[in-house]
């Protein structure tokens, strides 16, 4: 996906829907042992420098291929339980502090790319995320057979949002993936 261009406000809305999305896919999708496991050890290390090289190993970053198989113990829902409660996303904007490393703000992103949670984001078409995009992102999303193009660059800012959410248009301009790349 390319860069989208949205407000401060719009990035929290778009946060919110994806942990929403998270959540969904923690307790409705098809998990693994080792997604949870993995995800699980994410959220516990993530973003502290001491644990570096174990983060390296499950993302590949030590040239191995990712994550090592560990033995499995039967927490699964006491692991969903609790990526559940520690897990955020945070959008870019509010990723400020200094002494925090910038992959502690990611770890909710990295979790969500683990469960496959993209498949359970919403339509972002929606009128509170389109309250946040500047015009031109918003006559990109007009559906074409919505009357003359005359018509539609005339159109208030209000009546545009208006066409895009009864033309039912899908909008998913961001994933776990790509979140903070498409923010930032």
């Amino acid at each position: 996906m390319s860069k989208i261009l949205i407000t401060k406000a719009g990035q929290d809305v778009l946060a919110g829907k994806m942990k929403l999305a998270l959540d969904k896919a923690l307790l409705e999708g098809p998990r693994t042992t080792e997604e949870i496991m993995i995800s699980l050890v994410i959220l516990l290390i993530g973003g502290h420098f001491d644990h570096r090289s174990t983060m390296d190993r499950i993302t590949g970053r030590d040239g191995d291929g990712g994550f090592r198989r560990m033995e499995q113990v039967d927490v699964e829902d006491i692991a969903i339980e609790t990526i559940q409660r520690l897990t955020q996303i945070i959008p870019p904007y509010k990723r400020t502090s200094a002494g925090r490393p910038a992959e502690s703000y990611q770890i909710g992103e990295l979790i969500g790319a683990i469960v496959n949670a993209d498949t359970y984001l919403p339509n972002m078409a929606t009128d509170d995320v389109l309250a946040n995009v500047p015009r031109h992102t918003l006559l990109e999303l007009v559906p074409a057979d919505i009357g003359p193009e005359k018509y539609v660059r005339r159109a208030k800012l209000e009546d545009l949002r208006a066409m895009i959410v009864e033309g039912k248009v899908e909008w998913h301009p961001t994933s776990f993936s790509s979140f903070t790349e498409d923010l930032s």
